[in-house]
């Protein structure tokens, strides 16, 4: 355990706490409220298929194209300063969304909204490392954070619903505006300015990493669409990758670089970090999916939908913050372990239901993604800030969290491609079964083909429909399954990564020798060891050359 930080003079911890979460809420909040005005958003700016999936892949592409940049920029310029710029941006990009005129303009001010968030929400994490000196306070703290999250995403439809209904599409990004000034107010006075400013800023490497991660995710987004051969996609992941090679070249090769891949030698930072590729890529892209179940072929609406998981939500408010306390008490082994665990049952279980499944049968299921959520979030965010000093926490952040983002677009690309490509032969099979005419049968897969799981409940006879409805779920059911069986191995493997190792800090590691935070900002604190530089990890002994560390 963490020997404690000196005690800090400023704004109370527990005030600084609320003023980072109402704006984490927005980030995540707009992750899903956004699909319940899709349909307004087609019919008022005539927008095609592929246009509307820009709509919610603008956001996407550009949070994870620049969540590593904002947590090293914020280390460097000051967290809390680009914490707030990051709200800046966010709420400009509302305003731009709200105003938008053509689909176009607006996958653009979503992209805006993307480059908010990435400033943003890495950098409510490294402030919360700094501000919450005491392990376990911190635990708790990143706790309560991971149950802000889990609760916004699940709000999203509940919220999102009545404002399309009541303002039009546009309610929900008018609705933003009011949440960031109240942002404003309560951050202005309660979160604590820090910063390493005698660090250089690896453009190199800055420059690199946003367009390796843009390349990347671009072919990701495009190939469950194109398909996986188009050339335009196998053409974007060859960039990429060259990109990112040249990226992790400059990082060992620059004095200081924009992510430490040292970090990567502790097999604690790396098992979270697998941990929340893997979740994201799991369960957070299913839960996408059963909304789409729950509305188009169960027949909630997009309000009813979210109400129906809310049960699930509520608990992964209510394990969250036990889960954090009990990473810094017991490890985190255990509740990651169990969490990913618990996502998996989740896939396999969903996927014992159909077209006529009741809510008094899967209740149990809707529990599970919430246990699943708190049980996990909590401590690989926890290990994460844990593992590395305070002086780095927003790289460290920054790179968990662009990884996690990085684990949902592959999973809607990747599993949504089995779900489609199930469903198209499943839908062909019961149609020739069901002796449908040729040019019928024709004209149906044309629809499924173009438009996978969102085809499910068009229009048609009731015969089709059921048909459509039934193929989508052999489609789910896939999709489930293979997820579920990735998770249940994530499981095992980063229970025995984290565990042995997952208690201790890393200013324990260092003999205690963390770094100080005058709120005065008239001494300079001392980092902590450079990660790895016993080969052991950020745990290792603090490094002959230390870096300074300034909180005001």
């Amino acid at each position: 355990m963490a020997a404690d930080s000196p005690a800090r003079t400023g704004p109370s911890p527990y005030r600084t706490l609320p003023a980072l979460c109402v704006p984490l809420a927005l980030t995540m909040l707009q992750s899903t409220v956004l699909s319940t005005a899709l349909p307004d958003i087609q019919d008022d700016l005539n927008g095609g298929i592929q246009d509307i999936q820009w709509v919610i892949s603008g956001y996407s592409l550009a949070f994870a194209a620049l969540m590593l940049t904002g947590g090293a920029v914020g280390d460097r310029f000051g967290r809390k300063r680009t914490f707030l710029a990051g709200l800046g941006i966010f709420l400009a990009g509302s305003v731009f969304s709200a105003l938008a005129g053509s689909v176009w303009v607006l996958v653009s001010a979503q992209a805006v909204l993307g480059v908010g968030a990435a400033m943003l929400m890495p950098n409510t994490l490294s402030i919360i490392r700094h501000v919450f000196t005491d392990s376990g306070e911190r635990g708790t703290a990143i706790g309560i954070w991971a149950a802000v999250a889990g609760a916004a995403v699940a709000f999203g439809p509940v919220v999102g619903g009545p404002l399309v209904e009541n303002f039009g599409w546009s309610g929900i990004f008018w609705m933003y505006v009011p949440i960031a000034v109240l942002g404003f107010v309560l951050a202005v006075p309660a979160v604590p300015e820090s910063a390493n400013p005698e660090r250089r800023l690896d453009l190199a490497g800055l420059i690199l990493s946003i367009a390796a991660m843009s390349a990347i995710v671009y072919a990701t987004i495009e190939g469950g669409s194109r398909g996986w051969g188009d050339g335009l996609v196998v053409g974007a992941y060859a960039a990429g990758g060259a990109l990112l090679v040249a990226f992790l070249v400059t990082e060992r090769l620059v004095r200081e670089p924009m992510l430490d891949l040292s970090f990567f030698r502790d097999r604690v930072f790396t098992g979270s970090v697998l941990a929340g590729f893997v979740l994201y890529f799991g369960l957070f892209a299913i839960t996408y999916f059963l909304m789409l179940w729950l509305q188009t072929v169960l027949g909630w609406s997009a309000v009813g939908a979210g109400l129906a998981i809310l049960p699930g939500m509520l608990l992964a408010m209510v394990s969250a913050p036990l889960a954090g306390w009990l990473t810094t008490r017991v490890g985190g082994a255990v509740p990651l372990g169990l969490g990913i665990l618990f996502a998996s049952a989740t896939m396999f279980g969903a996927s014992l239901y159909g077209t006529g499944a009741r809510y008094g049968e899967y209740w149990w299921v809707i529990l599970l993604v919430g246990l699943g959520i708190g049980l996990t979030l909590t401590p690989i965010s926890t290990l994460v800030m844990m593992r590395v000093p305070a002086a780095r926490s927003g790289m460290a952040s920054g790179a968990s969290n662009a990884t996690r983002q990085l684990g949902s677009v592959f999973g809607v690309a990747v599993l949504g491609t089995l779900l489609t490509t199930r469903m198209t032969d499943s839908v062909r099979d019961r149609l020739v079964d069901a002796h449908v005419p040729g040019p019928a049968r024709a004209e149906v897969l044309r629809a499924v083909e173009a438009g996978g799981a969102h085809s499910t409940g068009s229009g048609g006879s009731a015969r089709i429909t059921g048909i459509v409805n039934a193929g989508f779920v052999d489609g789910l059911h896939l999709a489930e399954r293979v997820g579920g069986a990735v998770l249940l191995v994530t499981a095992i493997a980063a229970y025995f990564l984290v565990r042995g190792r997952d208690r201790e800090d890393v200013d324990a590691g260092a003999g205690g020798a963390a770094e100080t935070a005058d709120t005065t900002g008239s001494a300079d604190a001392a980092d902590v060891s450079e990660p790895g530089s016993r080969g052991d990890g950020p745990g290792a002994a603090p490094a002959p050359g230390v870096s300074a560390d300034r909180t005001t």
